[in-house]
């Protein structure tokens, strides 16, 4: 047998094992660093990942896991491996069953939550992730019946998590406060039966119209916050609230020619809400209605908006927010370059406190698996959240390579 000939029923063979192997292993490694364009021209973000994803199939099941390995310049306890996913999934015809740590996706709204309430969302660094990205996986276990044209799920997570706020010192996203003022917020309730989250959706698809409905136990991930006086510390401590709710929603998609109608409606039972004063807090229900537009105009054009209403039952002029309150978000982008570079324009407008946040940039996929971006985030407005960034706007390079 010549060299030729080794070589190539080698390479055969290598073929052969890796279409039958059971393991599937990829990731990427990126790197994402931003810097603020006003004085003192500090770093706001500056991190390097790398993203280990295994997933070993055994006939009609699989285990998946996925990890981070994080290098965090500026936070340093935001340093080190991070189990992102670790579940077991089994399928046939009648059932799904995944169980284990998982993000579970709910509704059909970009990046704002109505009905989309399980899987908590990572804002320690505030918008410099991907939503994507910011989700957290929660533990737990989802039962779900995949037929083709109605499927229904169930969802128990026996200890939820909470939202991650960008409390820490040494953090460029944390508040201004003045130095006696400390956080006090948990990452999770007490890991009792009664706490966990559970809820059931069912989805119909349709053909020009897919439609589901819920209902969910949960809590308010986002925290209520309540300012008290430590006197073992002599200070101000602000402790988030999360007290339990029911959530009854249902979302709606449908495409029309080049667009796509989307909408989502939720009644929240018992939301907690803060007081202005800081100093307690209120359980109200409230009804949450968003509706959005997606257009694909062609030439690799898109354009999308959506518009989020809440209305509070029940209203008492001490809450902090509104009776009602909205906010808007659009997105524009245009694919150049045989699909290669992508330019994109994001907004998001707090239209109660007259604040917004944009953020402009561009992705070019050097190869298949290289991508690099560059962008600019821009925060302003009046009064609120956004407004209060104004200091952090900012120039950030990304780059990220797929295996």
């Amino acid at each position: 047998m010549t060299k030729q000939s080794l070589a190539a029923l080698l390479l055969a063979a290598a073929s052969a094992f890796a279409q039958e192997s059971p393991f599937q292993f990829n990731g990427f490694v990126d790197t994402y660093h931003a810097i603020q364009t006003e004085w003192p021209h500090d770093l706001t973000t500056s991190r390097t990942r790398l993203r280990a994803e295994l997933r070993v199939d055994y006939e009609n099941a699989y285990l998946f896991a996925s990890l981070n390995g994080i290098h965090n310049s500026i936070l340093d306890d935001r340093t080190g491996v991070q189990l992102q996913e670790a579940y077991f999934n089994y399928s046939n015809s009648f059932l799904e069953i995944r169980a284990g740590r998982q993000i579970v996706v709910w509704g059909v709204a970009d990046g704002l939550r109505v009905t989309d309430l399980i899987s908590p969302v990572d804002y320690t660094e505030f918008m410099s992730s991907d939503y994507d990205d910011m989700r957290m996986a929660v533990d737990g276990i989802r039962l779900k019946y995949p037929g083709e044209r109605v499927n229904a799920e169930v969802v128990y997570v026996p200890v939820p998590r909470y939202f991650q706020m960008p409390i820490g010192e040494d953090n460029p996203w944390r508040p201004d406060l003045p130095e006696n003022v400390s956080f006090d917020f948990p990452e999770g309730p007490e890991a009792r039966f009664k706490n966990g989250d559970f809820g059931t959706r069912v989805s119909f698809f349709l053909s020009n119209l897919d439609f589901s409905i819920s209902a969910l136990h949960t809590h308010n991930q986002s925290p209520v916050t309540v300012a008290g006086y430590d006197p073992e510390k002599d200070s101000i401590v602000i402790r988030g609230i999360h007290e339990t709710m029911t959530m009854f929603g249902g979302d709606l998609s449908m495409p029309l020619g080049e667009f796509v109608i989307r909408a989502e409606i939720a009644e929240y039972f018992g939301e907690a809400l803060g007081y202005a004063s800081n100093l307690d807090y209120a359980r109200k229900n409230t009804f949450n209605a968003l509706g959005g537009i997606d257009w694909y105009a062609g030439d690799n054009w898109t354009f999308m908006v959506q518009y989020l209403h809440k209305y509070i039952a029940d209203y008492s002029d001490k809450l902090a927010v509104e009776k009602n309150s909205s906010e808007m978000t659009f997105r524009i982008s245009k694919e150049l370059l045989n699909n290669t570079l992508k330019l994109s324009l994001y907004g998001m407008f707090d239209i109660d406190n007259l604040a917004y946040y944009a953020r402009v940039s561009g992705d070019y996929s050097v190869t298949d698996q290289v991508m690099i971006s560059l962008g600019y985030d821009h925060f302003g407005g009046k009064r609120g959240q956004l407004a209060g960034y104004d200091k952090n706007r900012e120039i950030w390079a990304k780059a990220k390579y797929y295996f």
